[in-house]
């Protein structure tokens, strides 16, 4: 078959870590992902509890642990300078002159666009970190893989689109997007599903050999299907984003805790000293100390009313470009072991 590859592997389950971390990384994000998105369809009115305890309980630890991935210690901060110090304060003034000078939509647009790249680009990369773990046991073709694991998102973005929505997440955070017509949607969701049809049909064809790499395979579907749920089947916008970034942001925690284990052992710094060996626990609560102290001051802001909520959105939007700049740096980035989120 032209997106079979000839490489054959084994039908038994690779580990990024283990069963437990796997399946929590694969079937409990996604499971917690889908479980608020169902709350949101069935209780509108709760979309902004769940809102706030997404951000504050996920979202923000997910941007300080970049911190402890680029600066556990005094080594990385020397190497990272610039990403720690320098990129933030650039980012700053680009986001204020942008939100001040256009308009706080432009920022929100921005935002809206990046977030869903950020969140496709991350998915693809824990693919290939599966990938390579199997060691040649995925006999998915890697470039149907990869137009496959872009072609659903961007479905689900032009089905997004075809109804032209003017706010995201909040009623006053405006966006500016164009009207998609319902056809190219529906053309691009054919070609996925079309794509999809193929894909499931080779994966049953595997299994049936007994060469199914099984955690690939899963973690693949549920990419999919997250994708699917936030942008096509739920109705609202914010409830859809609360679906797609749960399942980003506690993905983003557990690898990058995952990475960081394996240098914890034979280093010292800062970070180490807190987590003690980067146990998960501490690893948790030391992110979500960071992210209280730098948040609650932001949050607060908002109580200065207008000017305040300008300056609530360029401090946030400013934390969250800085992060999806670093991270495509720091995980492109040639390091052992090889292989990291996007």
């Amino acid at each position: 078959m032209a997106f079979i590859s000839d490489r054959v592997g084994s039908a038994a389950p690779v580990w990024l870590r283990g069963r437990e971390f796997d399946c929590a990384l694969i079937f409990g994000l996604t499971a917690l992902a889908l479980c608020a998105g169902a709350v949101v369809a069935i209780a509108p009115a709760s979309l902004g509890l769940i809102l706030i305890a997404d951000n504050w309980v996920l979202g923000m630890p997910h941007l300080m642990s970049t911190f402890a991935r680029i600066a556990p210690d005094r080594a990385s901060l020397k190497k990272h300078r610039f990403l720690v110090f320098g990129l933030p304060v650039v980012v700053l003034a680009v986001t204020a002159s942008l939100a001040i000078g256009i308009g706080v939509a432009l920022v929100a647009t921005i935002y809206f666009y990046w977030q869903w790249y950020h969140t496709m680009r991350q998915s693809w990369g824990v693919a290939q970190l599966y990938r390579r773990k199997a060691g040649g046991a995925v006999r998915e073709n890697p470039v149907f893989a990869e137009a496959l694991f872009a072609l659903v998102p961007l479905w689900g973005l032009l089905h997004r689109l075809t109804t032209a929505p003017t706010h995201f997440l909040y009623p006053n955070l405006p966006i500016v997007v164009p009207h998609v017509p319902i056809a190219l949607a529906n053309g691009v969701g054919a070609l996925a599903c079309t794509g999809l049809a193929w894909w499931a049909f080779c994966r049953v064809r595997e299994a049936i050999d007994g060469e199914l790499s099984l955690t690939y395979t899963l973690f693949s579907a549920s990419h999919y299907l997250i994708f699917i749920v936030g942008y096509i089947l739920m109705d609202d916008i914010s409830g859809g984003w609360v679906v797609t970034n749960i399942w980003h942001t506690g993905q983003y925690l557990m690898l990058v805790w995952m990475f960081n284990e394996n240098v914890a052992a034979g280093s010292e710094g800062w970070f180490w000293s807190l987590t003690r060996g980067n146990r998960a626990p501490l690893y948790f609560g030391a992110c979500l100390v960071a992210a209280f102290a730098i948040y609650v001051p932001i949050g607060g802001s908002v109580l200065w009313g207008p000017s305040g909520i300008v300056i609530a959105l360029i401090a946030t939007q400013t934390l969250n470009f800085n992060h999806f700049i670093t991270d495509a740096v720091i995980w492109r980035a040639k390091r052992k072991p090889v292989g990291a989120p996007i």
